[in-house]
């Protein structure tokens, strides 16, 4: 099988450039053709690259014509799409926000995969899906990275704050002294050395506890770490057993924002370590969210979406040119939804270069207001001197004498 993967970007190491990463991997791995686009590339590019994964910038320079494209990010999905008028596609989200992830409808986007149940629901109720068009497929693992060689211990020693926004140092300093209290050292990924951040699969498990969420959770949790689901904004507690599968539907993050997640909430998490929960976990995660199994459903949504793309094309008489009126009107279904959104960031755009203006234009009546008050400090330095000679003039009669007449003279 060809299989086109599209993303924003593939630059950082970040979460959906990483999945291209491993998808592209493992699909090579199996013998399957696999090639990457993105507007932006970067250094996940050159690891694709250097795993034998070409890596194009222009969908039309791929290397092959795709059986499918795996889109993820509408605006490099769509560009895909245009690129091959003959490829059915299945549509990768990883979220609602940025609204670069929001997923666009369109005739050959047979169907739409989730990164969780929640967001599968979402996407079926936004684009008005039929159940069986949209899929859940969970975050995965990479299990030959992250190996799970590390036993939590009966008191834990050290924790970590693992991805979320949580290595901000403010965030550090309000936590710090929950940990302190029970006799924890606690670092964060800004504390790590270039080297652990891009192996992390190395780095945690020296870590017995660790403050996570979505697919930072997983990573940690598949390390051998007890893990609290945390992020800058909010935590819901321990990954145990009994609420792993509910969590593990949410991607393992928090709902919504808690302006009550302190130090004094994570001390009562920190009384609850239970070393043999998470050790369970772990073996939970190993078992449900690893890469392998995740890429066999990949395969069977492909296969199923290239038979349900053959199938219509035989059935339809006129097939060319309904084919061609579809995409005509989804296309235009699509810049009309694009157009709201460019033109909001536009207006961001002209909003900040007024703003940045307004700043210039402040920071010049600034210096000139510096200047004007240094010329008047001088003035009045100079004015103190005067007044100081004047004093001792008038205590002489020779000087009383000179102020007269000068005093003669600005009068005439």
């Amino acid at each position: 099988m060809r299989v086109l993967i599209t993303n924003n970007s593939l630059s950082a190491r970040a979460g959906t450039e990483l999945v291209v990463y491993e998808i592209g991997r493992e699909l090579r791995r199996r013998g399957h053709e696999v090639a990457a686009y993105s507007s932006t590339l970067g250094e996940v590019a050159e690891l694709l690259v250097g795993s034998s994964l070409p890596v194009v910038n222009r969908p039309e320079e791929c290397p092959f014509t795709p059986d499918i494209i795996h889109g993820q990010h509408h605006l490099d999905a769509m560009t895909a799409l245009l690129a091959f008028p003959n490829t059915p596609a299945v549509y990768h989200t990883h979220g609602g926000v940025p609204w670069v992830e929001r997923p666009p409808a369109h005739p050959r986007i047979l169907h739409y995969i989730a990164m969780c149940d929640d967001l599968a629901d979402v996407t079926r109720i936004n684009l008005g899906l039929q159940r069986d068009q949209a899929s859940s497929l969970p975050n995965w693992v990479d299990l030959n990275r992250f190996r799970g060689n590390h036993i939590p211990p009966a008191k834990p020693e050290r924790a970590i704050l693992f991805g979320g926004g949580l290595g901000d140092p403010a965030m550090v300093t309000k936590l710090r002294p929950a940990f302190e209290s029970f006799g924890i050292r606690l670092d964060s990924t800004a504390d790590w050395t270039e080297t652990d951040r891009r192996t992390p699969e190395l780095a945690l498990p020296r870590y017995d506890i660790a403050l996570a969420s979505g697919r930072s959770a997983l990573e940690a949790m598949a390390s051998g770490c007890a893990v609290i689901i945390a992020n800058h904004q909010s935590s819901t507690g321990w990954v145990r057993p009994e609420n792993f599968p509910i969590l593990k539907r949410q991607n393992f993050a928090p709902k919504r924002p808690d302006p009550g997640f302190d130090a004094s909430t994570l001390q009562t998490f920190l009384s609850g370590y239970d070393a043999e929960a998470a050790r369970a976990v772990t073996q939970m995660t190993r078992e449900q969210c690893a890469l392998v199994p995740a890429v066999d459903r990949l395969l069977e949504l492909y296969g199923t979406t290239i038979r349900n793309w053959e199938q219509r094309q035989q059935a339809a008489r006129d097939w060319e040119l309904e084919r061609a009126e579809d995409d005509r009107k989804a296309s235009l279904t699509y810049l009309r939804q694009l157009a709201v959104a460019v033109r909001d960031v536009e207006a961001l755009h002209v909003a900040n270069r007024s703003q940045e203006k307004q700043l210039q234009s402040s920071a010049k009546a600034k210096q000139k207001l510096a200047t004007q008050i240094g010329q008047l400090e001088k003035k009045l330095s100079n004015s103190g001197k005067d007044a100081q000679l004047v004093t001792q003039l008038r205590s002489h009669w020779l000087g009383r004498l000179a102020l007269s007449w000068v005093g003669r003279r600005v009068r005439n």
